[in-house]
């Protein structure tokens, strides 16, 4: 069995996955991610996880995601939403602590590679995979390839931009300014919901504090502030599919994330918005799915590249 790592800016996966066919995850956790921590607070807490999520499992690999651009080689160059982990080889440190193979790639990249593999996208040769949780990642699979680009920067649809009327704002990088994230991942929900709460006085998040908790809550309820917000937000992102279609032409787009399963409505609204806005020629083609492991898929992707890796001899070019 390997261990699946999924790291994101809030939360952290950890999984021991049994694969050669179907996956089984044996066990999982997740734990709050130290965002705030520095990269040696970091690397730290990240080896006394591993060595507490391996004790006395028959380990053969330890696989990794984090959110960001990383290289071929593992190293994390940089990651928005983890300010403090800039430059960092952390596939080479790890390997240096731990005996089993270890690869690191971008948490978009690994949860693509287990849809490609044995989920939502196993039937196809190339494929857009993408997430909605803190943050709005991507990635891409092309003829039977994880397709990291040049820098590992390759499939980053939450940078694409699409609000070319947004202005600077205060402590917002200018590579931020009128992304896809900044109006589609989890803080982008919270603050539309605090915003357009004002002009629904009898919405539910009228009376409380907006958590992502109550805004699901008062979406399941019919609430419409939740649901207006929700739609806002799945029009967006379909918006950037269509873009990222025009320009790939892949035969299938996958999207999940903690805000596809909080969110009912939010994948039909992004599949009618594809369907209404794509090139009528890709319209017609294009399919989206739904992705088969959830929130979860990292953590098996992580593991399959891992296993991979073991299998080649410690070489792996998925």
């Amino acid at each position: 069995m390997t261990l699946g790592i999924d790291i994101g800016a809030t939360r952290t996966k950890f999984g021991l996955v049994r694969a050669g066919g179907e996956p089984e995850l044996l066990w999982r956790q997740i734990v709050a991610t130290p965002h705030t921590a520095t990269a040696g607070e970091f690397l730290e807490w990240l080896q006394r996880a591993i060595h507490e999520s391996v004790q006395g499992a028959a380990v053969t690999g330890i696989g990794v995601g984090i959110a960001g651009f990383v290289t071929s080689e593992g190293v994390l160059v940089h990651s928005p939403n983890l300010p403090s982990l800039q430059q960092l080889p952390l596939q080479a440190w790890l390997q240096e602590r731990f005996s089993y193979p270890v690869i690191v790639d971008n948490d978009a990249n690994v949860a693509a590679w287990a849809e490609y593999r044995l989920g939502a996208a196993q039937d196809v040769l190339s494929c857009l995979y993408v997430t909605v949780g803190t943050g709005v990642g991507g990635a891409l699979i092309l003829n039977g390839q994880l397709w990291r680009g040049v820098y590992g920067g390759a499939g980053e649809i939450g940078h694409m931009i699409v609000d070319i009327t947004a202005t600077g704002q205060t402590g917002i990088p200018a590579f931020r300014i009128g992304v896809l994230e900044e109006y589609v991942g989890q803080a982008a929900l919270l603050r539309c919901a605090q915003s357009v709460v004002r002009r629904y006085p009898a919405s539910e998040l009228a009376s409380r504090p907006v958590t992502m908790e109550s805004l699901a809550q008062a979406y399941a309820a019919g609430d419409e502030a939740a649901r207006e917000c929700v739609t806002w937000a799945a029009w967006v992102l379909g918006l950037g599919i269509v873009s990222a279609i025009a320009l790939l032409d892949v035969e299938v787009a996958v999207v999940g994330g903690g805000i596809v399963e909080a969110f009912p409505g939010f994948f039909s609204t992004v599949q009618a918005t594809v369907q209404q806005r794509a090139l009528p020629p890709l319209a017609e083609r294009i399919q989206l799915r739904v992705a088969r492991f959830g929130t979860w898929s990292g953590v098996i992707g992580a593991a399959l590249l891992a296993e991979e890796k073991g299998l080649q001899g410690g070489n792996i070019n998925a």
